[in-house]
């Protein structure tokens, strides 16, 4: 009997130990997965890179950041695995690609009337979001938690994992965290519209830097702006020595003007020419003193006394220098719309070679145009549908004035706020091995605004 307990405590010893050794190895072996899963997400994030540097001076529309005919970012084979770069959902079917910063309204930049006009918020919590900024700046968009008001629920609404996928317990009503309506549609929240890191380069279509329009000389104007001519430059430099532009659309308003010269030095009526009279009005032909006859002395003796000494005539300019030249409005304007068209892009009222904060005309939804001054929703979605029809998108924010409902003045009050290009994005990229069983989520924040790109943000969900 004691040998027989031996044996089946022996047994039961090396049943545990093979079932231990079994559950390590599957532990090893699971986290040998994910950590390939992880290293697979990442090279999604390098391979969005990769194309961000080679297109820095493109600009970027929904259809070079997404997957398309060109481009392929979906399912990705790599090391025995895939990877995706997810980019959510849109009108209820998935899209792959990059996402772009400059699609959002920036915490740091927007005012309370434009993130009033948010899905999610409201005129009273856009006042508490930008008083909170004072002194301070938002370094992400969950800082808003801090704020009495924002709940993760309103923050990140369904999507609590922030992997932007409709998961299962994101879909099941109450029977798990988070709370949803079980519609088969993820809802996002605000955080979809915001974020703290949009940002362009404040650069022309080809990559050129803008002329800065109320500092600039005529004379660089009319270098740096090609097509320009030389009135053209001077009368941007004479309307702003009595208003500075505010909008570039101001280059409308610019009177034409000309310059005349009027020579100076001329001689009065009558006045004999040759050198100018002594104060006796006598003539000096040889710059000599007349002799006095009367005097009974001769010229020696004369010589010998001192002269008085003759004061010298008043020096004569030179012509040249006493002309003036006048700078006269002619009534016409400097710029026809055709020449605005033209020209705005080669201009900037900036001070910073990065804007921060613009909103770019070529990626951002309906929901966030119809935020800015002077859009409503028609004009937003006007917006939105115009760009759909231009294969190479808006190239300047002036293409804004083929807009159906956009006027000069809707104008003038965004032009300052919108570009029509983005040099920071979001990927989320997704590594996946075993069919799918196991997979890694990675999100990162690209900025290519310096002379190389670098991440500003990193996070690793499971």
């Amino acid at each position: 009997m004691f040998v027989l307990w031996i044996t089946v405590l022996l047994s039961a010893v090396a049943l545990s130990v093979k079932f231990s050794t079994h559950l390590r190895s599957q532990i090893a072996a699971t986290s040998g997965r994910t950590t390939k899963a992880f290293f697979l997400a990442r090279a999604g994030v390098e391979r969005a890179i990769a194309d961000l540097v080679e297109d820095v001076n493109e600009v970027p529309t929904q259809e070079r950041l997404r997957e398309n005919s060109e481009r392929t970012y979906r399912n990705l084979e790599l090391g025995g695995g895939t990877y995706t770069l997810y980019a959510g959902m849109e009108d209820g079917d998935p899209v792959y690609g990059i996402m772009d910063e400059g699609a959002k309204l920036n915490l740091n930049q927007a005012d309370a009337d434009m993130l009033g006009g948010l899905p999610g918020m409201d005129p009273n919590l856009a006042d508490t979001v930008v008083a909170f900024r004072e002194g301070r700046s938002y370094h992400d968009v969950d800082d808003l938690l801090l704020l009495e008001g924002v709940d993760v629920l309103k923050l990140y609404g369904e999507d609590q994992n922030r992997n932007g996928l409709l998961d299962p317990n994101e879909d099941d009503g109450e029977a798990s965290w988070p709370p949803d309506d079980a519609d088969g549609t993820l809802d996002t929240g605000c955080a979809a519209y915001l974020t703290v890191w949009s940002a362009a380069r404040d650069v022309a279509y080809e990559g050129k830097a803008r002329v800065k329009l109320n500092e600039a000389s005529a004379e660089s104007i009319q270098e740096d702006v090609k097509g320009i001519t030389s009135q053209q430059a001077e009368s941007i430099v004479a309307h702003r020595d009595k208003n500075k532009f505010t909008s570039i659309a101001d280059l409308l308003d610019v009177e034409l003007v000309e310059k005349t010269t009027n020579s100076g030095g001329q001689k009065p009526p009558g006045q004999p020419q040759g050198k100018p009279p002594n104060q006796e009005g006598q003539s000096q032909a040889d710059g000599q003193p007349e002799q006095q006859a009367e005097n009974g002395k001769n010229a020696g003796e004369e010589a010998e006394k001192p002269q008085k000494k003759e004061e010298s005539p008043p020096k004569q300019q030179p012509e040249e220098n006493n002309n003036t030249t006048e700078t006269k409005g002619t009534g016409a304007k400097a710029f026809a719309m055709e020449d605005f068209r033209k020209f705005a892009d080669a201009f900037t009222l900036a001070e910073e070679e990065v804007l921060k904060g613009v909103v770019n005309i070529n990626t951002a939804p309906a929901a966030v145009l119809a935020c800015l001054p002077g859009i409503d929703e028609g004009v937003a979605l006007a917006i939105v549908q115009e760009r759909q029809g231009r294969p190479e998108g808006f190239t300047t924010v002036a293409d804004l004035l083929d807009v159906n409902g956009l006027t000069i003045k809707i104008f003038k009050q965004v032009s300052g706020l919108v570009s029509a290009r983005s040099d920071v994005f979001q990927v989320r990229s997704f590594g996946v091995v075993d069919d799918g069983d196991i997979y890694a989520c990675v999100s990162a924040v690209i900025d290519r605004t310096e002379d190389e790109a670098h991440i500003l943000y990193w996070q690793e969900y499971e």
